[in-house]
């Protein structure tokens, strides 16, 4: 392993003891700020999913030039499932309907126990688990490159079909139902348009780290790849843009009181400097992705792709942290310990992978004949 990798292990250890130690003082508070992590983890292998299906359809030098990173994200898969195991054994600590007496519950909450118990959640859990890993290991393999060039791209639809659905149980299940009176049929393809953004621009970042994709061609004349991916970036934002501010003006609009509940959790406390951020985040990528030169500049692509990866960031934690942080300033604790973690032991394995793109291939061809 090289130092790098050796350091992102040594943070992820520390910061497991750090978690350790946060759950035998309080489960409910680690648990919670683990959620958050796990989640963010997990949005990179399903977001680089979506997109090696949909360039397995439309094909296009924009997806071939980062194809390499997302297919080293999908491998990252497993571990992401992993993490969520934690969370999995104590639902009753972060879930709040799963521990809690069904007579004490809002009436609104009671009339949705029929999905909402804990058997039928860990069914829909594995079942979501088992059609991303078969797509996993459909996408990894050296035949996905060749499908969509042999006439075989049709069953990327079934993928995507199947890929869609288990993305939107998941995001119930994992994130609306920590307030179960919230209800909004757009907050699956929102979580969906996250994943996307956030897989795309770490698969740039990584690229661009790594080779000067400003002076490569890209799919017209006198247009540069950087130019193709920043366009790209830019265009799977606005989908997200337009999918959050529906959601919005959809509930302002309806003058909906637990719908709006869960904006204003979201929106004091503290939590609305961290709203704020992403706003300025998103406007800064808009600004930026309407200059050419930018776009055409190595040091800009980078930027471009840093602000829209830190914009996925704070989302994922504005979304699904507030309802589960009690504890004041000093409760960020937990969150420094699980990030600390998750993101030391993600990076390490995946610069791991990065380095050595043949492994992935060599495990998958020696578990097909073992």
């Amino acid at each position: 392993m090289s130092r790098l990798e050796q350091g992102f292990l040594a943070a992820g250890i520390a910061g497991l003891v750090l978690c350790a130690l946060g759950v035998s003082l309080d489960a409910k508070a680690m648990l919670g700020a683990w959620l958050a992590a796990a989640i963010f983890a997990l949005s990179f292998p399903l977001g680089a999913l979506t997109i090696l299906m949909v360039h397995g359809l439309t094909g296009g030098r924009w997806g071939e030039a980062v194809r390499q990173p997302l297919r080293i994200m999908i491998a990252m898969l497993p571990l992401a499932l992993i993490l969520l195991l934690p969370v999995l054994m104590r639902l009753d600590l972060v879930i709040p309907w799963a521990g809690a007496d069904s007579a004490m519950l809002p009436e609104k909450v009671r009339e949705k126990l029929a999905y909402l118990n804990v058997p039928f959640f860990l069914l829909r859990f594995a079942v979501c688990a088992a059609i991303w890993l078969v797509l996993a290991w459909m996408m990894v393999g050296p035949t996905a490159e060749d499908s969509a060039k042999t006439g075989k791209g049709r069953k990327y639809v079934f993928g995507l079909i199947l890929h869609a659905l288990a993305v939107s149980v998941f995001a119930i299940d994992w994130m609306l139902s920590l307030e179960p009176e919230f209800t909004s049929t757009i907050y699956a393809l929102c979580e969906a348009a996250a994943e996307v953004v956030g897989a795309f621009a770490l698969a740039v970042l990584v690229l661009a780290a790594r080779r000067a994709v400003e002076v490569l061609p890209g799919g017209e004349e006198d247009v540069a790849l950087s130019e193709d991916l920043a366009n790209m970036q830019f265009g799977l934002v606005l989908i997200w843009i337009y999918l959050a501010f529906m959601q919005w003006i959809v509930v302002w609009g309806g003058d909906l009181p637990d719908e709006i509940h869960w904006y204003i959790v979201r929106a004091t406390g503290g939590w609305q400097y961290l709203l704020w951020l992403l706003v300025a985040l998103q406007a800064a990528v808009f600004a930026s992705s309407l200059s050419r030169q930018l776009k055409r500049s190595h040091d800009g692509l980078i930027w471009l792709a840093g602000i829209v990866l830190a914009g996925h960031l704070a989302d994922v934690f504005w979304r699904i942290r507030p309802p589960l942080f009690a504890g004041g300033p000093f409760g960020f604790w937990h969150d420094i310990a699980a990030w600390t973690c998750v993101g030391g032991l993600w990076l390490a394995v995946f610069l791991f992978l990065l380095r050595r793109p043949n492994t992935i291939v060599w495990w998958k061809r020696e578990a097909a004949h073992g």
